[in-house]
């Protein structure tokens, strides 16, 4: 899967990259993040993010990181660019915490500099940076894509993921998915709008193809696992695409997961 052809729009990124240092630089901001300010900000900061929102990502992120190496670190950010949940392994944590990026964290422009974050709230699309694009240490030593959580037209928050290496498009694949399970925990959370149950609509068999075809089974090994012919498999992936309008097996595994019908501990990566 190619990254370029999912979200990212380097040309208008780059304008705004330097609209922002331009800002940052006018306005005298400091390179390096000022954290007794943060430790402040962090004290008589509010919380807006729903505890069963921050557990239910926490579980995700952890099953991610038990899939993917090296390690990332995930931030759950709510709408003023505040962090309020990290999920990440130990080590990692205590580096970010030692470097003020913690729990109570801000990544407004004001507070952080140029940031993925803060361009992602601006622009309302995912935002892909690299270190140098950052204006303040130890942010300019990150890769980060953010994410912006938007249901119903309403900014709900922020995903964000920093790598020291650059990330893949595997990765990016999987953050995305993270975010539309969000938003469809939230919609459920609110109950703004009833759940589907998809799975009814597909049979046992099928739904089982879908799950082998996730975790990278080819049409010759689910044959011999069902002991069916090719070209009953055949028939039945040509049903499934049919269901999720997909035209190959990547398509067909994203739509299953932002339905909900797979979930992360069900793949293998």
């Amino acid at each position: 899967m190619d990254s370029k052809n999912l979200y990212f729009d380097y040309n208008l990124i780059k304008e705004e990259v330097t609209s922002s240092w331009s800002r940052c630089l006018k306005d005298n901001r400091n390179r390096i993040i000022d954290h007794s300010q943060l430790t402040n900000f962090q004290n008589n900061q509010e919380k807006y993010i729903n505890n069963s929102i921050k557990s239910y990502f926490q579980k995700q992120v952890s099953e991610i990181n038990q899939k993917i190496k090296p390690e990332f670190c995930f931030f759950l950010i709510n709408h003023n660019y505040i962090i309020e949940q990290v999920s990440c392994g130990f080590n990692l944590k205590l580096k970010m915490e030692q470097r003020g990026i913690k729990k109570g964290f801000s990544f407004s422009e004001e507070c952080s500099g140029t940031n993925a974050v803060f361009l992602a709230g601006k622009l309302k699309k995912p935002v892909h940076i690299l270190p140098g694009h950052h204006f303040c240490k130890p942010l300019n030593s990150w890769h980060s894509i953010a994410y912006p959580i938007i249901v119903k037209q309403q900014l709900m928050g922020f995903i964000n993921l920093i790598s020291k290496a650059k990330i893949k498009s595997e990765i990016i694949c999987l953050a995305e998915l993270l975010v539309n399970n969000l938003k469809l925990k939230i919609v459920a959370i609110n109950k703004k709008e009833p759940k589907l149950n998809y799975s009814n609509k597909l049979s046992d068999k099928q739904f089982y193809i879908l799950k082998k075809i996730a975790n990278g089974l080819t049409e010759k090994a689910l044959a011999s696992d069902l002991n069916l012919s090719t070209s009953t498999i055949k028939y039945h992936k040509k049903k499934l695409f049919k269901f999720f309008n997909a035209d190959s097996n990547i398509e067909m595994v994203v739509k299953a997961f932002k339905k909900g019908l797979l979930s992360f501990n069900e793949v293998s990566f």
